[in-house]
Formats: structure tokens, C-alpha cells, sequence
């Protein structure tokens, strides 16, 4: 009998968990990149529109728990994206007031923090944990990251548990990742000068601080300066859910994962450019077409193992941006 009732329990536990997917707002897509590009994609994966009046972004910068939080406006319609963007729009502003670049302020639903000394919310560099807050709620609707020390210094990666050697001011040093906190060895940063993107299967918020931010376990590492997919969130919530791009462009990219030494793009749209990047965002391989060009077969004989970017370019420099695995 008393088996019977932990499976009862379980059961019960099991259905709340799963009653709980596609029924709040989380985060989908987090962009750190160059000069005030900053930018928050909030995903609705209801079936009903909702009012953001009722919602909160909040930064706790540096390992900290001391909150900086700003409101929400708009309403986010059903199954729809919503781009937060910092507000430096002064074509003018140099330094710390450097404009967001065009390309992300056409992206943006709303913007906010004009003034650091106001309100930093929108000020994240990478080291700081953000998270999506119903005002009023005991408990954070997503987290990204984790709030709370240690202090992560440059962010977050996907290793840990690995010592490193590195060039110091001209001397050798040891710095082991633990906790999947990159330390000094900012370069191997996914949370500093990437934009990262919630994978399609993530159907729920983080409500519960993580003891360990392991960046892969839900979110994908697009090169800096990636806005093209802002605006557009593809979710395994509902089945007419996912929107394939911002451009409304059909483009099949296949095989993937790829194991013949070349990827085939076909697309319903003349193509400019093909180009493979890394997740560095350096071009390794680019291909200009020519006029009229709808299917190309991307040779990468000599490109190693490991995970890349396709992106294509259309006429007018609209992009997309896909990623591949190399096997």
C-alpha cells in the first residue's frame, strides 16, 4: 500500500510539473553584444494575449543579490516574441552612450534605461543574472543564469572542472573552472559578447535559483551582434507554434548534422551569400552567388568536427542564421 501511494504522489507531482509548460512567459533569446547592444526576448507560449504591465525584468549584477528591476508595457500576443532593447538612440552618442546598432533598434517592442544612474536593469555585461518577475509573485516566472555568489566575474561557459593555462600579463597561470564560471578566460564566455537562444524544447522558465549555470543545457550560442532571429521564437509548445524566421523565408538546410563534407541550402528566395562562421562568429568559409541562385551545396571538406553557423544572405542584406554540427 505505501508503494502504491509514492506512486500516487509521484504521479500527482509528475502532472503538476508537466501541467505547468506553456502556461507563463519565460525568456527566449538574451543579447550581450558590442557598445550598449543589449537586448531581452520574452517568449509567450499561451494561447492567450498578455499584458506585460504585470511583469518585471530585474539584474543582479556580479554575483550579487541586491535587485535592479524595471516595468514591463505592452501586451505580448499569443504564441509571440517580444524584444526589450537598451534605450541609446542618439545617432550622435559615443562612449558609454553609443547607439544600439540600427539593426537591433528595428528589432525592438520596447525601450528602456536611457540613464544608468536611474535604472542599470538594461546595463547587463555578462556576469550578471536576469530574471523575468510577475509583480507580486513569491517566485521569478524564468532565470537566467544564477543570482548570487560566487561572483562570476566574465560569465558563464560550457565547461567545467578543467584547468587552463593562460597568459597573465606576460606570465603563465592556472585558472580551473568550476561551477562553469569562466573566471579571467573571458574569451570562453557564452553569457559575454554572444547572443544565446532557449532551445525549442524549453517550454518553462527556470523558477528555482540553479545551484550551477551550465549555459547548454538550455540555450544555444549564436556569434555577437546576432539579431536577426529577435522578434520570432521557435517553441515545441503548440504545433503551429513555431515560426521558422523573422523573414518569413523558407530555407531548408540539410543534412544536419552534417557527415558527407557538405551542407545543402535550399531556399525559396534568390540567395546573395552563403557563409560558415564558428561560435566565435568568424567567417571561415563564404560563397558569393550568383543572381538567381536558390540551392547551393556548401563544401566543408576541411572544416573540423564541432558545432557552426549557415548564414545566408539575401537581396537588401536581410540575413538568416542556422545552426549546424559537423560530424
Amino acid at each position: 500500500m505505501r508503494k502504491s501511494i509514492l506512486l500516487m504522489v509521484a504521479i500527482a507531482i509528475s502532472q503538476f510539473i508537466i501541467a505547468q509548460d506553456c502556461t507563463e512567459l519565460f525568456i527566449s533569446e538574451y543579447v550581450e553584444g558590442s557598445g550598449n547592444n543589449k537586448a531581452i526576448e520574452i517568449y509567450n507560449p499561451t494561447l492567450e494575449a498578455i499584458d506585460l504591465s504585470d511583469y518585471q525584468l530585474v539584474r543582479y549584477s556580479n554575483g550579487g543579490f541586491e535587485p535592479s528591476a524595471v516595468g514591463l508595457t505592452g501586451i505580448i500576443e499569443a504564441e509571440d516574441a517580444f524584444v526589450v532593447v537598451l534605450e541609446k538612440l542618439d545617432p550622435n552618442g559615443t562612449g558609454y552612450e553609443q547607439p544600439v546598432d540600427s539593426a537591433l533598434q528595428e528589432k525592438a517592442d520596447l525601450f528602456l534605461c536611457p540613464v544608468y544612474e536611474v535604472n542599470n536593469m538594461m546595463y547587463f555585461n555578462g556576469n550578471d543574472a536576469v530574471t523575468l518577475e510577475k509583480i507580486g509573485s513569491p517566485d521569478p516566472a524564468d532565470i537566467f543564469a544564477r543570482v548570487g555568489s560566487p561572483d562570476p566575474e566574465n560569465g558563464w561557459t560550457d565547461i567545467t572542472d578543467t584547468t587552463i593555462t593562460w597568459n597573465n600579463a606576460g606570465t603563465p597561470e592556472d585558472y580551473t573552472i568550476s561551477d562553469y564560471i569562466v573566471g579571467p578566460l573571458f574569451w570562453l564566455s557564452w553569457t559575454q559578447n554572444h547572443t544565446l537562444i532557449r532551445k525549442p524544447t524549453v517550454k518553462h522558465g527556470i523558477v528555482d535559483n540553479p545551484a550551477v549555470f551550465n549555459v547548454t543545457m538550455e540555450w544555444d550560442s549564436l556569434p555577437k551582434n546576432t539579431f536577426e532571429n529577435l522578434g520570432v521564437h521557435q517553441c515545441d509548445c503548440h504545433e503551429n507554434s513555431i515560426a521558422d524566421n523573422s523573414l518569413n523565408i523558407n530555407v531548408t538546410i540539410f543534412p544536419n548534422p552534417v557527415t558527407n563534407g557538405q551542407v545543402n541550402i535550399e531556399s525559396e528566395e534568390n540567395m546573395a551569400a552563403v557563409e560558415l562562421l564558428n561560435t566565435l562568429g568568424q567567417t571561415l568559409v563564404r560563397e558569393n552567388l550568383q543572381s538567381g541562385t536558390k540551392n547551393y551545396s556548401l563544401k566543408l571538406n576541411s572544416i573540423n568536427n564541432g558545432v557552426y553557423f549557415v548564414k545566408v544572405t539575401f537581396k537588401g542584406n536581410n540575413t538568416l542564421v542556422r545552426k549546424i554540427v559537423i560530424e
